[in-house]
């Protein structure tokens, strides 16, 4: 029995799971304009995985991430070798784990824009966090790790609905000789340090304008 079909329609976690289930000794072919992958199971498991140039758990978190292209599903085809020892919805995890992470840590904004910001009069420094605290791109005059400002980014959204009303929401802190601006673009927030004698309303209106543009 061969079923066929469109990645679009079903996605390849779904299919893995389905053949893992019944227990089904068979064979996934996946097919992209430029590449070609292959996926084995047999007793409840996967246990081979090919796309070029993976072989392995590496090959099955590749084509997790395909949104796109065609598959086969081909019974009774045996694995030639045997390259994934882990139970299947461990590897399934561990690949939409790595695309989840991949897609969080895509920056918000454009590097030409970034370096606007960047040369805005009074500003100190620039980076972009995604919302573990971790550093995307740019970098802080304040040696404080960006977590700790992400921590607080969203206690303060937790403590004030306000923020939940505005497209571009932010805030700013005073730290000692300096200000602390924090944007949300999602899914990650841009943080801007500014000497204390720039003006504020309208440094908030420029950076905003600035970064509205960016879900266009």
């Amino acid at each position: 029995m061969v079923l066929v079909g469109n990645l679009k329609d079903l996605k390849l976690a779904n299919i893995i799971q389905i053949n893992c289930i019944e227990r089904n000794v068979a064979r996934v072919i996946v097919t992209t304009p430029d590449r070609k992958g292959y996926i084995y199971f047999a007793e409840g498991k996967i246990v081979h995985a090919e796309f070029h140039p993976f072989v392995g758990e590496k090959a099955v978190y590749e084509m997790l991430a395909l949104t796109d292209g065609q598959f086969k599903v081909e019974a009774g085809i045996q694995a030639p070798s045997q390259t994934i020892t882990r139970p299947w919805n461990s590897v399934v995890l561990e690949g939409l784990r790595i695309i989840d992470e991949k897609n969080q840590q895509v920056s918000p904004i454009p590097v030409q824009w970034f370096q606007i910001i960047s040369s805005y009069q009074g500003v100190l420094g620039v980076a972009v966090v995604d919302f573990n605290g971790r550093l995307i791109e740019g970098k802080l005059h304040n040696e404080k790790k960006p977590l700790i400002f992400t921590f607080i980014w969203y206690k303060i959204k937790k403590m004030l609905t306000l923020f939940y009303s505005e497209d571009f929401q932010y805030a700013y802190i005073r730290m000692g000789d300096h200000y602390l601006f924090i944007f949300e673009v999602k899914p990650n927030l841009v943080l801007v340090e500014t000497e204390l004698d720039i003006d504020i309303h309208l440094f908030v209106l420029q950076v905003k304008k600035l970064l509205k543009r960016v879900t266009r």
